[in-house]
C-alpha cells in the first residue's frame, strides 16, 4: 500500500489582503486531513529546504502576488522535476489592449503614443504570456477552467493537466461582539447599515464584489443606472489591490454622469466581514469583459440572490457547472434583466455548483498520485 503523499503547498500567506490568500488557506486545511503537507508562502519557498523533501510542489500563482518575475523559474531550478503550477489567472490575448482596427483609424498618431505608453506601463502581461508559453517553467499545469486549458493547450502542450475547478466557500459569519473597521464608520459595533453608505436608503442595492479591476466594464454599471430609478444604487464591495484612495476615480465618475450618492465603493473587506456586508446588496452584477476565473463570482452563490454576469466563455462554463448565473449579452440585455428583478419575474436560481475544497483536495491529490505512479518516482 502506498504512504500518502508528501505534498508541498505554496502560496500568498494570509497576511496579504487577496482572495487568494483564503482560498489558499481552505484548501490548506483540506489537504492537510488527507496527506503530509507543507504549506509555505512565496516570500519563504526559495529558502525552506524541507520543500525537497515533498513528493510534490502545488503552485498556487497569482502573477501580482509572487516576489519576483524570477521566481517560478528559480523554483523550478531548485525543486525540479516536482513542481506543478496553478494560475489563478491566464491570458488568452492581451485584455487591455486598444484594437488594430482603432489604431488604423484617423486618429492614429494619438493611438499609437497611447499605446506606446500602455505598452510600457502593462509589460508584465507580456511576461505573463511567455510563462503560459513555457508552461509556467514547471512539470505541469492544472487549468481552473474549461477556458483555461483551451487558452494553454496551444502553447504547453502535454503540460496542460487535468481542469480542478476552483470550490467555492460561504464567508464567516460576522461576529457581533467585534468592530468593523469601516471607512465610513470606524467604531460601530455589529453589522454594517446602508445609512452609512447612502445619504437616502435606497430601494434597490445592486453588488460588485472584489477589487478594483481594469477587467471589469464599470462604465456599463454607471449607464444602466442612469436608466434606474433614483432609488437603484451601487455598492462596490472591494477596493485597489495597492495602496491608494479606493475607487475615488469610480465615484468621481458616478458624479459626473450625475450619480451623486447612488455609488460607493467600500474599499479591502477581509474575509471575516465580508458576509456582512454581502448580505447589503439585493442582487450582484458581475460585468466581466475577460477572465479565465473568479474566485469572486464563486463567493456570491450560496447567498440566495440573483446574480447577473455578462456572457463569456467562463461564465459560461460555470453555469454549466450549476452557478445560478443570469447571463447577458449587451448592455440592453442587462437593463432587461435588472428590470425583471426589481419586477419580481426574475428569482434566484438554486446553486447546483458542487465543487468543495473536499472535493478539490482530493481531484489534486489523485492526480499528483497518477503522475507520480506514470513517472516511477518513489514515494513514501
Amino acid at each position: 500500500m502506498r504512504n500518502p503523499i508528501r505534498l508541498g503547498l505554496i502560496g500568498p500567506d494570509q497576511t496579504q489582503p487577496c482572495g487568494i490568500a483564503d482560498y489558499t488557506a481552505r484548501l490548506a486545511e483540506a489537504l492537510a486531513s488527507r496527506c503530509e503537507l507543507l504549506f509555505v508562502p512565496f516570500q519563504n519557498a526559495l529558502m525552506t529546504d524541507a520543500l525537497r523533501n515533498c513528493d510534490a510542489i502545488l503552485v498556487q500563482y497569482e502573477r501580482s502576488l509572487v516576489p519576483d518575475k524570477e521566481f517560478l523559474a528559480q523554483l523550478s531550478h531548485r525543486y525540479s522535476p516536482r513542481v506543478f503550477v496553478v494560475p489563478h489567472e491566464v491570458y488568452h490575448e492581451d485584455p487591455f489592449a486598444f484594437p488594430f482596427s482603432e489604431i488604423r483609424s484617423s486618429f492614429a498618431p494619438f493611438l499609437w503614443l497611447k499605446q506606446w505608453k500602455y505598452w510600457l506601463t502593462h509589460r508584465e502581461y507580456a511576461q505573463e504570456k511567455t510563462l503560459q508559453k513555457k508552461a509556467y517553467l514547471s512539470n505541469g499545469v492544472f487549468p481552473l477552467s474549461d477556458p483555461s486549458a483551451d487558452i494553454l493547450r496551444p502553447l504547453a502542450g502535454s503540460l496542460i493537466l487535468k481542469t480542478i475547478p476552483l470550490a467555492f466557500f460561504h464567508p464567516p459569519e460576522l461576529d457581533p461582539s467585534k468592530s468593523i473597521p469601516s471607512i465610513s464608520h470606524p467604531s460601530k459595533l455589529g453589522p454594517p447599515r446602508l445609512d452609512a453608505f447612502f445619504p437616502t436608503r435606497p430601494q434597490w442595492v445592486i453588488g460588485i464584489f472584489g477589487f478594483l479591476n481594469p477587467g471589469l466594464d464599470y462604465d456599463q454599471i454607471l449607464d444602466l443606472l442612469q436608466s434606474q430609478p433614483r432609488d437603484v444604487c451601487l455598492l462596490i464591495l472591494g477596493g485597489k489591490r495597492h495602496h491608494g484612495d479606493t475607487g475615488l476615480d469610480i465615484e468621481s465618475q458616478a458624479a459626473i454622469k450625475g450619480l451623486q450618492g447612488r455609488v460607493r465603493v467600500t474599499g479591502y473587506l477581509p474575509e471575516s466581514e465580508l458576509s456582512a456586508y454581502l448580505k447589503l446588496c439585493d442582487f450582484f452584477v458581475s460585468p466581466m469583459r475577460f477572465k479565465s476565473t473568479s474566485s469572486s463570482l464563486l463567493t456570491l452563490l450560496d447567498l440566495g440572490k440573483p446574480i447577473l454576469a455578462s456572457s463569456i466563455p467562463l461564465t459560461q462554463y460555470l453555469q454549466k457547472l450549476g452557478a445560478p448565473l443570469d447571463l447577458y449579452e449587451d448592455a440592453k440585455g442587462l437593463e432587461k434583466t435588472v428590470d425583471a428583478i426589481r419586477n419580481g419575474t426574475l428569482m434566484p436560481r438554486e446553486n447546483g455548483y458542487r465543487w468543495t475544497f473536499s472535493e478539490v483536495a482530493e481531484a489534486y491529490l489523485h492526480a499528483l498520485d497518477q503522475r507520480l505512479k506514470i513517472e516511477g518516482q518513489p514515494q513514501g
